[in-house]
């Protein structure tokens, strides 16, 4: 693909960074722009965009019929007010808070901001913790540890095993739909409006005050429970306003069509209160990047052609197959795209490149595709790639009111964060902020980076990987996860989603492939395509393609911390049930090789197995 076709014009500032070096080999890295007055209350996103565009909708549900509700910013704050008023006059504040077990909806959104503005803390617990299985452990663990006043759950027959789980006692429950459990509708909490009390609780609330606790995915043990304040989410705002998405509602204002859950900081930080500041409309999408829910969201395109496109890089590879087969569909999503932005994980360079050639036969240009570097504990902002680039797997650079440490960690350079959007401490766990936090209050999140070009330190950084992922072979070589992953990724377009990596101790790396939902259709319509446990993949098309492809990807690879010795086709899905995969589609490469340590040792097994390719 030429690169000398433009990209469409982002109208954004060039990256503006100061970078320091220490004696002990570590870097300093800030942003020179100056991250200025933040606002106090998160409640001022809505109350602006209610006052100066009314009757624009705010959130709107898709669905399969012709008519999908609306709810006008007008109207969600006069719900949200009155359940300000409900919520003051039970005697809620910052010790009595919101449990919320259900997805995303109007009355979970209604209910989060009646709350938020008058400084009580809503805790958004993701729905797997009720709905996946009959282990309810992390669920009571969220309950016991931050002892709410009320649990929310939209439909109680949906969440009824669940509310059965936890102890209820002292506790209101608030349902929409479903079995009431004696408890009160969500329909009571929208009567009248106390303006005084609302308008009294709402002044006090400043940047200290906690607006939520968000919990971690919870990959290796318990989940960490986030504290988010006001002050912290209105920073991670003023950042994303400075150097991503600024505000201009009147002329062509922000519409995106979104599915990830709030019970996660990038759609209930970033998108749930971005799309306030900037005045723009969610459309709250119905499917999601995973089998057999991607054709809700390809259908919802069509229809709502968005401003903007973020999701995981998973997303990337189901949409991108049928771009190329639907032009009426190519059309719509280009219609009005001005950037897609991915996160969670790197999107892979070949991916990118197809994105690329779709863009510039529909628009004739080539499309931005913007990224940066956060987790929960840093209100889903940190660093950020705000400007056009020819490459993926960049991080970028800090933020405004954001500093970066960089520090040598044996062969690896870790990554460490400060800023007035990041976490001062655990929730009642001061064991783990000790653990977490360095000595000049740094948080350390454990991920790797290097240079994009270390003698121009200003482009910026490229993810590498988690410190602690990376293994070495048997041989005392070192095998770099992160960057592995991606490579294959590539090498084994279009059959492979993800690639799972294995090889500690080990002679060789071994490698689990995670095949498209393409993949996994096809061989669903296949006779003795799996093995005889339904475990992996057999001889077929798909088990001949990937042996070609990696045989071409070894003779380019000859390296012992590169070369690939075994391979195996998963033929079952990832379980968000047992933390191989999260609700964002985010791929947990530890727990998938527990889980599949049957499968680990079948790769790594001396003995000749049908289902797995070996290069020996």
């Amino acid at each position: 693909m030429s690169s000398s076709i433009p990209f469409l014009e982002l109208n954004r500032p060039s990256p503006d960074i100061n970078v320091s070096k220490n004696e002990d080999g570590s870097y300093v890295i800030k942003s020179n722009v100056d991250l200025g007055e933040v606002q106090k209350n998160v409640g001022f996103y809505w109350r602006r965009s209610a006052d100066e565009f009314p009757d624009r909708a705010y959130l709107v549900k898709c669905g399969p019929t012709d008519t999908w509700p609306e709810l006008t910013y007008a109207e969600a704050r006069k719900q949200a007010d009155k359940v300000s008023s409900w919520l003051l006059q039970e005697g809620y504040g910052p010790d009595k808070s919101i449990l919320i077990l259900s997805s995303n909806s109007f009355a979970h959104a209604v209910l989060s901001m009646g709350a938020i503005q008058v400084g009580v803390p809503i805790i958004p617990v993701s729905p797997s913790y009720s709905l996946m299985g009959n282990d309810f452990t992390k669920l009571n663990y969220a309950a016991d540890l931050v002892q709410p006043g009320m649990v929310f759950a939209e439909d109680g027959d949906m969440f009824a095993a669940a509310l059965g789980a936890i102890p209820l006692e002292g506790k209101t429950i608030v349902t929409v739909t479903g079995a009431d459990h004696g408890g009160t509708r969500f329909e009571a909490l929208l009567g009248g409006i106390d303006e005084p009390a609302v308008e009294a609780a709402f002044s006090k609330v400043d940047e200290n005050t906690l607006a939520k606790i968000l919990f971690t995915s919870g990959s290796t043990g318990m989940p960490k429970a986030v504290p988010n304040t006001h002050g912290m989410i209105c920073a991670a705002q003023k950042t994303l306003e400075l150097v991503s998405e600024a505000r201009d509602p009147a002329e062509d204002y922000l519409r995106v069509l979104d599915w990830l859950p709030w019970h996660h900081t990038y759609g209930g930080n970033v998108n749930f209160f971005g799309i306030m500041r900037v005045s723009g409309t969610m459309y709250m999408d119905d499917g999601k990047p995973a089998p057999g829910l991607f054709q809700r969201t390809l259908q919802n395109l069509k229809r709502v052609s968005p401003s903007r496109f973020s999701s995981v890089p998973a997303a990337y590879s189901f949409l991108a197959d049928a771009l190329e087969k639907d032009d009426e569909l190519a059309e719509a999503f280009f219609k009005n795209m001005t950037i897609c932005q991915y996160g969670g994980a790197a999107l892979s360079q070949e991916m990118f490149e197809r994105m690329q050639v779709l863009s510039i036969k529909h628009t004739g240009l080539r499309m931005p595709f913007g990224t940066g570097w956060g987790a929960t504990e840093t209100t889903g902002t940190g660093t950020a790639v705000y400007w056009n680039t020819e490459k993926v797997g960049l991080i970028g650079v800090p933020t405004p009111g954001v500093t970066i440490k960089v520090i040598p960690i044996g062969d690896k350079l870790e990554i460490r964060i400060k800023g007035p959007n990041v976490l001062k401490e655990y929730y009642k766990r001061e064991d783990l902020t000790k653990d977490y936090f360095d000595e000049d209050g740094f948080y350390c999140i454990g991920d790797a980076v290097k240079w994009e070009d270390p003698d121009s330190l200003e482009t910026g950084l490229v993810f590498n990987g988690r410190v602690a992922e990376d293994f070495k072979l048997a041989n005392g070589t070192w095998v770099s996860t992160g960057a592995l992953r991606l490579q294959l990724i590539d090498a084994l377009d279009p059959i492979a989603r993800d690639v799972v990596i294995a090889g500690h101790d080990r002679d060789e790396i071994g490698i689990m492939i995670v095949p498209t939902e393409q993949v996994l259709k096809q061989l669903d319509q296949m006779n003795g395509a799996k093995s005889e446990d339904g475990e992996l993949i057999s001889e077929t098309e798909v088990f001949s393609a990937v042996q070609t492809k990696l045989n071409s990807y070894n003779q380019e690879n000859k390296a012992p911390s590169r070369r690939i010795g075994k391979a195996a086709i998963l033929a079952r899905p990832l379980s968000v049930d047992k933390n191989e995969i999260t609700d964002k589609q985010y791929i947990n490469q530890g727990a998938v090789l527990t889980n599949r340590s049957t499968i680990v040792d079948r790769l790594f097994s001396n003995s000749l197995d049908p289902e797995v390719i070996s290069y020996n």
